[in-house]
């Protein structure tokens, strides 16, 4: 099995951003040392209130702990392309790419900040969902070409390359190179640089929950990350992947491969512990970012679809409602392995990412946490039986 994490980066709480940054490095020390692959960078901004504190660039973010680590691979959790221009997440991912030697894995996402990708373009606006994905296909589309053709051009709803009508002036470009110019100088083709250090280009990975996105990523030979789901849903998504890298890809899967799922994952010596350790943290969580009872009824999403919630799941509060679920594991390393363990059999599950978003938790039980999955759950996993 493969093992990741996302950086717990206090959310909640707005503390000064070196201090988030030498968060970001003493966890990924951790991670590299117990031989999790993948650190992960998610991207949010204008956090007024802390709670979406986490770093505004994810690219930038991953090269800062490129520099001070030389084996964890980096990825973004994701990079929201509806708020990028797509040619510089292009030149920007090809780069990090080669100052790291090929340790990225590029993650890409629609976003889910609804108030965030109209601050940075109008056709990102999330309220109109189909423009929003449009936008974001077009620029993964264009990512993708750029890396791999020569001269690269592109027609589409939203960007056009090169941009008609433009004509060189530079005579450092005499006489010109007919790939990129027409004879009276019109640029008509682009060379993009850098290439990518990893042929043709890094892993790409998407970040959803829908079938329709699993099954396109599979026929594109992408890959993708959910976050933990009721079994009905999460089957359904892995074999819709498997239903799109069949097709598009002439490919035959097991089931589970090629994706990964988002756990909210918490290690401690006892059960006790970590009862006492998260269940406020995560109650505080979930009633910010679903809703408080006995209004936030949006739980009935994380069951299977017709299933209803029973008088237990209406009664308790998050924690136990999560834990019942298993969409949170969440105590010794015997009983987190024994989830591992049980998602494996039941599913196929060959990757997971850790995500610790709890807040109000000190740094110091963070690390422990990761310290005691990297040393007494990890190891049983990393070779197949």
């Amino acid at each position: 099995m493969r093992f990741d994490f996302n950086p717990f980066f206090n959310p909640g709480e707005n503390i000064a951003w070196n201090r988030v940054v030498r968060m970001f490095r003493d966890q990924t020390r951790v991670a590299e040392q117990s031989g999790f692959t993948t650190v992960w960078c998610t991207e949010h901004h204008f956090a007024h209130n802390g709670y979406l504190n986490a770093p505004p660039n994810p690219i930038l973010m991953c090269a800062d702990l490129g520099a001070h680590f030389d084996k964890i691979r980096l990825g973004q959790a994701p990079v929201v392309l509806p708020d990028w221009h797509p040619l510089r997440v292009a030149e920007d991912i090809a780069l990090l790419d080669n100052m790291t030697e090929g340790r990225v894995d590029f993650g890409a996402g629609r976003g889910t900040n609804e108030r965030t990708c109209i601050q940075f373009n109008l056709d990102a606006d999330k309220r109109n969902n189909e423009r929003n994905t449009a936008l974001f296909q077009e620029s993964l589309d264009i990512i993708i070409k750029a890396w791999t053709e020569d001269p690269f051009s592109y027609q589409g709803d939203f960007y056009e390359f090169p941009v008609p009508g433009w004509k060189e002036i530079n005579r450092m470009f005499y006489p010109f190179d007919t790939r990129y110019h027409a004879e009276d100088g019109e640029y008509i083709g682009m060379y993009i640089h850098p290439r990518p250090y990893q042929k043709p280009h890094p892993p790409v990975w998407l970040m959803s929950n829908t079938p329709a996105t699993y099954e396109r990523a599979g026929a594109l030979d992408m890959h993708v990350v959910g976050v933990t789901s009721a079994p009905d849903k999460l089957k359904a998504c892995w074999q819709a992947y498997r239903k799109g890298a069949a097709v598009g890809q002439g490919k035959a899967l097991r089931c589970g491969e090629g994706v990964a799922l988002c756990v909210a994952i918490y290690v401690a010596e006892t059960m006790e512990a970590a009862d006492r350790d998260i269940r406020a943290s995560l109650n505080h969580y979930y009633e910010y970012v679903v809703g408080a009872r006995p209004s936030g009824w949006g739980r009935s999403s994380f069951l299977n679809d017709g299933e209803s919630l029973t008088i237990a799941d209406r009664d308790a509060d998050w924690y136990d409602f999560l834990r019942s679920h298993d969409l949170i594991w969440v105590g010794t390393a015997d009983h987190v392995g024994e989830k591992l363990q049980h998602y494996r059999e039941e599913f196929g599950l060959e990757h997971v990412m850790l995500l610790q978003q709890f807040p109000g938790t000190p740094l110091k039980k963070i690390l422990a946490s990761m310290t005691r999955f990297g040393e007494q759950v990890l190891p049983q996993f990393l070779v197949n039986p």
